[in-house]
């Protein structure tokens, strides 16, 4: 089955807005999160202060009988401009099924400027609406196609600082969202340290 057409698009999700007044305001709100930027007072504090405000993007292939699928990925217009502008065009007329043929020419064909970064985000977006294409073309669910299910059962851990709601909630394991990074030094780690302890 050839592929047709193969775009960027933005999809309008509806809001997730909770029906349930909070008890407290979130750790998301408030707490301090290392990241690459740490080591900068200005934009130390949240990673809202120096993120690009892209929105997120979606991508959709669709093949000759009009079946199509979708996938998600970030970063908005600078990936939709390697989908539309570069891989989706190349793409055109290759069979949907050729999974590895695909991957490979995406990787090669985004050499000229990377194949990581941005370029990495639009190959990921594609390969995901390739996905859930085969997968509605060949009426399976995508993890039948990748070689069935690998477990009955997922051990599942939740992540963030609100660890007294997520044991209400049911959770055993945490990922704590840690304050201090490498940029704090040996005494960061040793918060850091304090910090995994008194939440234990």
């Amino acid at each position: 089955m050839k592929i047709t057409e193969i775009r960027a698009m933005r999809l309008n999700v509806a809001p997730n807005e909770s029906t349930t007044k909070p008890r407290r305001a979130s750790w998301w709100q408030e707490a301090e999160v290392a990241n690459p930027m740490s080591r900068y007072p200005k934009v130390k504090r949240s990673r809202d202060l120096w993120l690009p405000k892209w929105e997120g993007v979606w991508c959709k292939v669709t093949a000759q009988d009009g079946t199509w699928g979708i996938g998600s990925t970030s970063h908005g217009r600078p990936v939709a401009a390697v989908i539309d502008d570069h891989l989706g065009p190349q793409l055109l007329g290759e069979d949907c099924f050729a999974t590895e043929k695909l991957a490979d020419m995406m990787f090669r064909l985004t050499k000229p400027y990377g194949s990581t970064g941005l370029a990495s985000y639009a190959i990921s977006a594609i390969d995901l609406a390739l996905w859930d294409l085969r997968g509605k073309l060949l009426k399976q669910p995508v993890y039948q196609l990748l070689g069935g299910a690998q477990k009955d059962r997922i051990f599942c851990y939740a992540t963030g600082n609100d660890v007294d709601w997520y044991q209400e909630l049911g959770f055993r394991a945490f990922k704590l969202a840690c304050p201090y990074g490498p940029a704090d030094g040996l005494d960061g780690l040793r918060k850091n340290e304090a910090f995994v302890a008194k939440t234990r």
